[in-house]
């Protein structure tokens, strides 16, 4: 039976592979197929199946053990939604017992709360001071004014959850491999840039306003929740954290555009 190290490799890989081959289709909209892929329900649905089917099919076979991933206290919700089953028919007991697996996956949550805010705070102040830098030069660069473009929207809670999961799956790669948490967020980091280079029209496609910053923003995204996943290795923490980090940049990048336009 292959280890089960080498199986998430395997599944990392896997998602690699399907990333290039999504970037090299996107960009042939002359075929029909593909249009219809890439736009609607379609697209959603691919994209669902891409950033959760993947780790949520290496978690149900026990290839990817819940704490590398950073789903912390996964095995009391299931300890207690496993008790419900034997429970019998009586649905207030089942909530009962629901009820306390997750008060005790809460409990596994607290130790990590306050340095999460803390490296939260931090990192926020970081970016804020480099978007704030980035302004500046770009002003200097680029002096003059006018009536700016429709301004960079805000990302949404659902594709900043894919990214964070995203990420985190290529962290849980390296992290089971190495059996070490700081080459897991290195090792994390390097295949992410290992994905965006596979992507030859990534930093072309973001060449034109509005988006023109989204590739700085996701590496300074990148980096920042990194850090955080290595003091506070808690997906359920970290991903409102990474929202916060995401709209605070995107809201520089929206009055970066309003000064330089």
């Amino acid at each position: 039976m292959i280890d089960a190290r080498w199986q998430l490799a395997a599944y990392g890989l896997l998602s690699i592979i399907l990333w290039m081959v999504a970037a090299q289709l996107v960009r042939r909209r002359d075929i029909p197929l593909v249009r219809r892929l890439g736009t609607g329900w379609a697209a959603s649905i691919l994209r669902f199946v891409y950033y959760v089917g993947l780790p949520y099919t290496a978690l149900v076979l026990g290839v990817l053990p819940g704490r590398y991933l950073g789903l912390v206290g996964l095995n009391r919700l299931q300890t207690g939604a496993a008790g419900g089953v034997d429970a019998g028919p009586d649905a207030w007991r089942l909530l009962a017992q629901l009820r306390d697996a997750a008060s005790l996956a809460i409990l596994d949550w607290l130790p990590g709360v306050g340095t999460l805010l803390s490296l939260g705070a931090i990192m926020l102040l970081l970016l804020s001071v480099a978007w704030l830098g980035y302004s500046r030069a770009r002003r200097s660069l680029s002096p003059g004014s006018g009536v700016a473009g429709a301004p960079s929207p805000l990302p949404s809670m659902v594709q900043v959850g894919y990214q964070a999961i995203h990420w985190s799956f290529y962290r849980s790669v390296a992290w089971l491999l190495t059996d070490d948490l700081y080459l897991a967020v290195v090792g994390g980091i390097l295949l992410v840039g290992v994905e965006w280079l596979l992507d030859p029209g990534r930093m072309m496609a973001r060449a034109q306003q509005p988006a023109a910053e989204e590739p700085l923003i996701d590496a300074s995204l990148l980096i920042a929740t990194s850090v955080i996943f290595f003091f506070v290795p808690n997906l359920w923490l970290l991903a409102p954290v990474h929202w916060l980090l995401a709209a605070a940049s995107w809201r520089c990048v929206k009055q970066v555009t309003l000064q330089t336009t």
